[in-house]
C-alpha cells in the first residue's frame, strides 16, 4: 500500500521534501542543525516531525554488580556495545561510568586495555583475514575531529590514552577509512570528547564515587537518548534508571530496548517523538474521536434550564456549577450536595 516510504535525496533537495505539503507525517535521523532545517521547512506545511538526532549514551556500572559478577562479562558487553560498526551506532556505548570500589574500576580498565590492544582492524570482503572491526562510513574530516578531541583531553590532563587514538593506514586497504580502536579513561566530564557524540570506535572511561555521582554523570550532557545501569539489585537499579533523563534504558544489558521494538526515542538535544512499538504506530496514525449512544434506552438531552433562549440565567448557573462540582470536587459530602443541586435546578 506504500505507507511508509524512505525517501533519500540531495541536501540541495531537502527543502523542498522537507516542506512538501504531500507527506502527512515525517520522521528524520540525523543531526541537530539538519533537523533545525528539517523542522523549519515541515512546519512552513504544518507537517508533524519524529527527530532522532543521535546521544551520548553511559552506561552506568554500579558498585555492587563488579564485587558480585566480576569484570568479564561486562567487559565484553562494552566492547560490543562500543567497537560493533566501527562505533557508527546511535545507541552505541559513548561512556562507561564505573561507580565506588577504585580497585574494581583499576581492575576493569586493565582487562578492557588487554581486549582493546588485541583487536584487529581491516576489510572482510575477500575474507582473507580475521578483523573484529572494520571502516568507517566518514574519512578525514572526521578523523580529524577524533584525534583532535582525544589529544585534547591528553594535553589537558583530562583523561589516559591506554589505546589507539589516531586513524589506522591499512597496508593491503591504504584507501579505506579505518580508525584505531581507542581506550581512553580517567576522562574528566568537561572534556570536549566527554560531551560531544563521537560515533566512532572510542571506550571513554569515568569512574564515579557512588551510584548518585554516576548519574549525575550520566546526566551531565545534552544528549539524552539511551543508557544501561548494570546493578545486581533491580529495585535499587529502577530507582536509578527513573533518574536518568533519557529515553530508553537497558537494565544489566545493553541497547535491549531497540532489539524488543519498543517505542524509540530521545529527550533534549537527542530529538523527540517516539518511533517503533505499537506507540510509535500509533504517532503515524490520525486518531478520530467519535461519541454515541450506544443504547436508544440513553439518550442524550439539552435539560430545559440551560436550553436557548436561556430563560432563568441564574438557576442555569447553578445547574452548570453544580454539574462541574458533582464531576470534579475531592469531597463525597460536596459532591451529593452537588447533586442534590443539580436535582433542584434541573428544570
Amino acid at each position: 500500500m506504500d505507507l511508509v516510504q524512505l525517501i533519500c535525496c540531495w541536501g540541495k533537495d531537502g527543502d523542498l521534501v522537507s516542506g512538501n505539503s504531500g507527506f502527512q507525517h515525517l520522521t528524520f535521523i540525523g543531526s541537530r542543525p539538519i533537523a533545525k532545517r528539517v523542522v523549519t521547512k515541515a512546519s512552513e506545511v504544518l507537517t508533524p516531525v519524529v527527530v532522532e538526532l543521535g546521544g551520548k549514551d553511559a552506561v552506568v556500572i554500579c558498585d555492587d554488580y563488579l564485587k558480585k559478577k566480576g569484570i568479564e562479562g561486562i567487559a565484553s558487553v562494552l566492547l560490543r556495545g562500543t567497537f560493533q560498526s566501527a562505533g557508527q551506532n546511535c545507541i552505541g556505548i559513548e561512556r562507561v561510568i564505573v561507580s565506588g570500589d577504585r580497585d574494581n574500576y583499576e581492575k576493569l580498565v586493565s582487562l578492557l586495555q588487554y581486549r582493546v590492544d588485541k583487536l584487529r582492524v581491516g576489510s572482510d570482503i575477500d575474507q582473507s583475514e580475521e578483523i573484529d572491526m572494520g571502516a568507517m562510513i566518514m574519512g578525514d574530516p572526521k578523523f580529524e575531529e577524533l584525534e583532535g578531541w582525544i589529544k585534547e583531553a591528553t594535553e589537558k590532563g583530562q583523561g589516559r590514552l591506554l589505546a589507539g587514538g589516531k586513524r589506522y593506514n591499512h597496508p593491503n586497504y591504504p584507501q579505506g577509512h579505518y580508525f584505531q580502536p581507542t581506550l581512553i579513561v580517567d576522562l574528566d566530564p568537561t572534556a570536549t570528547i566527554a560531551t560531544n557524540e563521537v560515533f566512532g570506535p572510542v571506550l571513554s572511561v569515568l569512574y564515579a564515587e557512588n551510584d548518585e555521582k554516576a548519574i549525575e554523570l550520566a546526566n551531565s550532557t545534552p544528549f539524552g537518548l539511551g543508557s544501561s545501569i548494570f546493578s545486581t539489585n533491580f529495585k535499587h537499579a529502577n530507582e536509578l534508571c527513573k533518574k536518568l533523563k533519557v529515553g530508553n534504558v537497558a537494565i544489566n544489558d545493553f541497547a535491549t530496548f531497540y532489539v524488543c521494538q519498543l517505542p524509540f526515542g530521545g529527550v533534549k538535544e537527542s530529538g523527540y517523538g517516539k518511533f517503533g512499538g505499537e506507540e510509535g504506530l500509533r504517532g503515524l496514525c490520525v486518531e478520530k474521536s467519535v461519541c454515541y449512544d450506544k443504547t436508544s434506552l440513553i439518550q442524550t438531552a439539552i435539560p430545559k434550564v440551560i436550553d436557548y433562549p436561556i430563560a432563568n440565567g441564574k438557576k442555569a448557573w447553578k445547574f452548570v456549577s453544580s454539574l462541574n462540582k458533582g464531576g470534579y470536587d475531592h469531597s463525597i459530602l460536596e459532591k451529593c450536595k452537588a447533586i442534590w443541586s443539580l436535582a433542584k435546578n434541573s428544570s
